[in-house]
């Protein structure tokens, strides 16, 4: 039987037991990830075989294009909607 290291996730070495789980890989493998990662780990549509894969598809994401600024319908009603420029007959601007 293979022995989990739980000294903390095995993507970002979170090391809060409490937020720990160990789960296995579609090789077989065991893993202890934190609950963020353990969550994504779930939703990956290929299962990572190894350790060494799964480090690699949930690393850190904010090093992939920030995609912020390119825009959508919902973020533009949204902001139209909660702008200040809508309030100017709202009793409460000043």
């Amino acid at each position: 039987m293979t022995q989990v290291n739980r000294s903390g996730c095995a993507v970002c070495g979170n090391a809060d037991a409490r937020a720990l789980e160990d789960v296995i890989l579609e090789g077989g493998a065991r893993a202890t990830l934190c609950g963020s990662h353990a969550l994504m780990h779930r939703r990956l549509p290929t299962p990572a075989q190894t350790v060494a894969e799964l480090r690699e598809l949930l690393a850190n994401r904010r090093d992939r294009r920030d995609r912020r600024q390119d825009g959508d319908e919902l973020g533009a009603a949204l902001t139209a909607a909660f702008s200040g420029s809508r309030r100017e007959g709202d009793r409460r601007h000043t």
